[in-house]
């Protein structure tokens, strides 16, 4: 559908946002503060304005990029730049940690600092994965190979990666309504504001998930095969462990919320490191959570592209395409490279806390107790 503006133009036009089943219904009117209201047909002023159909991405070419890394301070980009690689590493703590407590949810002790290697073995991995596949993967494996207790891992990588979603909903919806100018007239902006309702909504069922997995169970007969009904009802069986332990779900999406920030936050201290103008602080953070959502979904190695890609898309027209661009490449650099390659050197370095020694006195002490155990056995009469 095209409309014909006032230049003598024609463009293609939004049906989505001016047409119901009558046809058009709906255009455009200015508003207070350079705004502009919907208003219906009808009711509309002589002049009318549409919302044009297209993407919003901005030309770049690769020597405005070199240009704009010729151009940053030093004693600028610096400080920003270590300071958003300490934020994102507060950020992996609180996931380390959110990870420990599911895990003590499901009684399974396992120390810090152990989580804290394997975790960063994981994100080593997770280099050339896609999301977060192989951060997840090298976790279910470590924990299993060392409990033995495949349910209960496995029970708590999915609670864990619903919280985490549920938290990052959560963020969205947090700084949506600070970054209404970059929701409007962004084709990604508007779908993602449009959003909204669907978003809350999954979010509360996420929550309702955690609180009373048992009320899914009759779901389980729609899963083909017997052998994975019985795993879903035994995984569907670990986490109705934590309807009695409540305070480890709170604490754990309290968590999830904090890395989520962490992450916001350290794209915001890319952009002051970029010294770039234009664009407010909401709008960077607001851009960032959208970015995290979208390497969940869109099909890329670890991300790789798509952070870009959105910052681009969402802050391209305001802080310019090489800004945004650059804004969304060094978090590449903080997260794959200082913060995930030493992963590897931990692999390689670390002990197995199940391969450990044991000493002469542990012998002794474990041969004692099993002595005291033992039943007196009776003598036979002579």
């Amino acid at each position: 559908m095209f409309v014909r503006t006032a230049d003598g133009s024609t463009r293609r036009f939004k049906p989505l946002r001016h047409c119901g089943e009558g046809g058009l219904v709906t255009v455009f009117s200015p508003a207070a503060g350079g705004g502009f209201v919907p208003v219906r047909l009808a009711e509309a002023p002589p002049e009318v304005y549409f919302r044009l159909q297209g993407f919003q991405l901005v030309p770049a070419e690769p020597r405005e990029l070199w240009a704009e890394i010729r151009s940053l301070r030093l004693g600028v980009f610096l400080p920003w730049f270590l300071a958003a690689m300490a934020i994102k590493l507060v950020g992996i703590f609180a996931n380390v940690l959110r990870w420990q407590i599911l895990l003590r949810g499901q009684r399974i002790e396992l120390g810090f600092g152990f989580l804290a290697r394997s975790y960063f073995v994981g994100r080593y991995f997770g280099i050339v994965t896609p999301s977060t596949m192989g951060l997840d993967a090298w976790r279910l494996y470590d924990t299993i190979r060392l409990t033995r207790r495949p349910v209960e891992c496995t029970t708590v990588l999915i609670v864990e990666r619903v919280i985490g979603l549920v938290g990052l909903f959560a963020v969205i919806l947090l700084f949506m309504p600070f970054a209404r100018r970059i929701e409007h007239g962004q084709s990604i902006g508007e779908f993602v504001a449009a959003m909204k309702v669907p978003l809350a909504a999954t979010a509360a069922f996420g929550v309702l998930i955690l609180l009373q997995p048992g009320w899914f169970r009759g779901w389980l007969r729609l899963l083909p095969g017997e052998r994975a009904r019985r795993f879903a009802a035994s995984a569907i069986d670990a986490a109705s462990a934590y309807r009695e332990r409540r305070g480890y779900l709170v604490l754990a999406l309290a968590l999830a919320v904090i890395g989520q920030l962490t992450t916001t936050l350290m794209y915001f201290a890319n952009a002051m490191s970029l010294a770039a103008q234009n664009v407010r602080a909401s709008e960077v953070l607001f851009a960032s959570a959208v970015m995290t959502g979208a390497t969940f979904v869109a099909p890329s190695a670890s991300g790789e592209g798509v952070r870009e890609l959105v910052f681009v898309w969402l802050l391209g027209s305001r802080a310019g395409a090489a800004k945004a661009f650059l804004i969304g490449n060094l978090g590449f650099w903080i997260e794959k490279i200082p913060l995930s390659v030493p992963g590897g050197i931990v692999l390689l370095l670390r002990r197995d806390p199940a391969l450990q020694g044991v000493g002469r006195e542990e012998l002794l002490r474990v041969r004692r107790e099993a002595e005291a155990e033992l039943p007196v056995r009776p003598r036979a009469a002579g």
